[in-house]
């Protein structure tokens, strides 16, 4: 057997096949909707009282703690108004004080109106004592709203002398306002 000749030079490199293209696939669905930081958190430093036994009153928010797409208005300061459609929880808080000036009533109630209508069923009645003259008043509504629509907080009192009432801070602790209200998204339409 003879010896292994030189190996030989490597030949040219052929030119690259064809790359394969394929369809696009169909769009997939579209994700759920972002959110929108839509709140409000309003208060009043002021008393506010019934001028006429059992007539519905207004409840006034006269001041802005801070707010996104949530506005108060109205002639009464009391419309608490949406910028965008949806699902809302309004809470709230009512110092109610018997002030024990005459009158034989001490019943407060309290419901919802939006939009200027009475809401059905969201009346609640507070009993409120000249011997327990302090008693808050605090729950919360979920209401369908569209944009530029409308809550307001309604209440009526059998006696003149029962307010809502502010008062001032002290050494060791800060002012107690009248009303508090938020309102805060549950759900939104976008």
């Amino acid at each position: 057997t003879g010896s292994t000749g030189v190996q030989g030079a490597t030949g040219v490199q052929g030119s690259t096949g064809a790359t394969g293209v394929g369809a696009t696939g169909a769009t997939g669905p579209s994700g759920p909707g972002g959110t929108i930081g839509i709140y409000g958190s309003f208060y009043d430093m002021y008393d506010q009282a019934v001028t006429t036994i059992d007539t519905p009153t207004p409840m006034k928010l006269r001041t802005l703690d801070s707010a996104y797409g949530v506005t108060i208005g109205g002639t009464d300061d009391s419309q608490i108004t949406v910028s965008a459609n949806g699902t809302y929880n309004l809470q709230f808080s009512a110092q109610l004080h018997n002030t024990g000036g005459g009158g034989a009533g001490t019943t407060v109630i309290i419901w919802l109106r939006k939009n200027g209508i009475d809401i059905p069923d969201t009346s609640t009645d507070v009993t409120v004592n000249t011997n327990s003259p302090y008693i808050v008043a605090a729950w919360n509504f979920v209401q369908q709203l569209n944009a530029g629509e409308y809550l307001e907080l309604y209440w009526s009192s059998d006696n003149t002398h029962i307010q809502i009432e502010t008062l001032g801070a002290t050494a060791y602790a800060p002012a107690v306002p009248s009303l508090i209200a938020t309102l805060t998204p549950v759900a939104q339409t976008l």
